[in-house]
């Protein structure tokens, strides 16, 4: 028997011999010595530690043991810095399949089995084994294998975790009315929540607080972005009750150690710093052409909101997702605002490292249509300075970007500039109408399913609208550079004066 008997004896002792002796009350009374013995010899839980690990590293492996071949495929991200892997493999009969991942915290990866999603949940240093079976029955092994069993069986009953996030992006998109969608994504959280406390004798005790705990997070942090999405994306006016949001906030604790990195609450983090922020306009001095970048004056802001670890890790959150979705904008001077100097170490090399397409490299092939159905190639542009912007029907920021960049059209007329809007995961139709709707004066082409795949891997492309500027030789200048409502003109003239220029 596992623990350890620490069982005083001077308890049993206090008990009378006459009582112990007595027939009525033996019985009883030795029961409830069996308890309290059990009670101290009875093996305890054993609790991890749950705290952010920058060098955290989990390992999963799954087991074809069935008679078929089987699609694995999920996508696992990383907040610190924002990065992610992507995982499409087959695995033959009888075959194992190993991976090492990133694993700085609490984390869910959410992968398909032949297409139908289960969700695992992963710790830093947990080591745990999928074993799949005739019928893609699963078996799982390891330290958390209680805990992906009830998740498990919650994919067989509807309730993964990307299966209520769509319910809640319906509620986003298709309630009209503020309270009817507030109340569908508290239906949501008050169903996992039951679901939750119905299975916890199958549970970990530990893991039933935390998941509690990371619910809690994710409601509020889901009902803010959601709020923020229909504002600014869908342009919904939503009559907010006052006190609502302050409300939501002060239902979570602001700053939690142990849930640093995980997705939800940086997610609540990033909501809070919106809704806390000024509106933040670049800063022009009297004396000089000097700005004030947007990405200090975010640092500042974070600096008043938040302490600690927790300031850090959100601040290179949000400094990293900067370098890797709009380069340009970075400014090294963040880098005063961090105290964890292995966090300012980390920003460092992440921005020293991260470039996929290198200034001088030849920029990649494409071959596609414009409007008239006409084949337009990379090399056709070659002598012209180039800018490219990749954008979507679906994308609101990229529409807001059509009068600046055919503004950019008018301004370099007769010169050898071209601006160039490459449309990506779009419907084509769609495509062809937008052209005549914004009166869109630029080049246009169209990619399809295959090159918009190949465009988003050799271009780098994380987020859009995503703009590449290339010189007249054809070399990139800057992957991600700035967008035509943010001043790419200056670059661009910049590039003219050495081109016209012998030297």
């Amino acid at each position: 028997m596992r623990g350890s008997w620490n069982l005083n004896i001077n308890t049993i002792f206090l008990i009378d011999f006459n009582t112990i002796m007595s027939q009525n009350s033996f019985i009883p009374l030795f029961a409830a010595l069996m308890i309290v013995l059990f009670h101290h010899c009875a093996p305890k839980e054993n609790i991890p530690e749950i705290k952010f690990d920058l060098h955290g590293e989990s390992k999963l492996t799954f087991s074809n043991s069935s008679k078929s071949d089987v699609w694995i495929k999920f996508e696992k991200w990383s907040s610190i810095p924002v990065d992610y892997i992507t995982v499409d493999t087959l695995i033959v009969s009888g075959a194992d399949f190993q991976i090492n991942l990133k694993n700085h915290s609490m984390d869910y990866i959410h992968w398909d089995l032949n297409k139908v999603n289960i969700d695992i949940f992963m710790l830093p240093g947990s080591d745990e084994t999928i074993t799949i079976y005739e019928n893609d029955s699963i078996n799982f092994s390891g330290g958390l294998s209680e805990i992906n069993q009830f998740l498990y069986q919650n994919s067989k009953k509807d309730l993964s975790f990307n299966k209520l996030n769509h319910v809640r992006a319906m509620a986003t998109h298709g309630e009209k009315d503020f309270m009817r969608f507030i109340e569908k994504s508290d239906s949501i959280h008050q169903i996992q929540l039951k679901n939750l406390e119905s299975n916890k004798s199958q549970l970990p005790d530990w893991y039933v607080n935390l998941e509690k705990e990371r619910l809690n997070y994710r409601n509020v942090a889901s009902k803010m972005n959601s709020i923020s999405y229909r504002k600014n994306m869908l342009k919904t006016e939503d009559e907010i009750p006052n006190g609502f949001m302050e409300g939501l906030i002060q239902s979570v604790q602001l700053e939690n150690e142990k849930f640093i990195g995980e997705s939800n609450y940086m997610l609540f983090l990033h909501e809070y710093g919106n809704f806390h922020s000024q509106k933040i306009s670049i800063i022009e001095t009297d004396s000089s052409d000097a700005k004030q970048s947007w990405m200090i004056l975010k640092a500042q802001e974070i600096d008043k909101l938040f302490t600690g670890k927790v300031k850090d890790a959100y601040l290179a959150e949000l400094t990293s997702m900067l370098i890797k979705n709009a380069r340009s904008e970075y400014d090294a001077m963040v880098l005063n605002y961090f105290t964890d100097e292995e966090l300012r170490d980390l920003i460092r090399e992440y921005y020293e490292s991260s470039v996929t397409l290198k200034p001088g490299t030849p920029m990649p092939y494409f071959f596609l249509e414009n409007q008239m159905g006409e084949d337009v190639e990379s090399r056709d542009y070659l002598g012209n300075i180039l800018l490219i912007n990749f954008w979507a029907d679906w994308c609101k920021p990229c529409i807001e970007e059509f009068p600046h960049e055919n503004a950019l059209v008018e301004k370099y007329q007769g010169k050898p500039v071209k601006i160039l809007n490459i449309c990506i995961e779009s419907n084509r139709e769609r495509w062809k109408e937008y052209i005549l709707r914004y009166g869109l004066k630029m080049d246009n082409l169209f990619a399809g399913e295959n090159w918009t795949k190949k465009l988003k891997s050799s271009y780098d492309i994380s987020g859009i609208p995503h703009s590449v500027l290339i010189d007249w030789n054809g070399n990139i200048v800057e992957n991600r550079t700035k967008t035509a409502s943010k001043g790419i003109d200056k670059l661009i003239d910049e590039l003219l004066g050495e081109m016209k220029s012998p030297f």
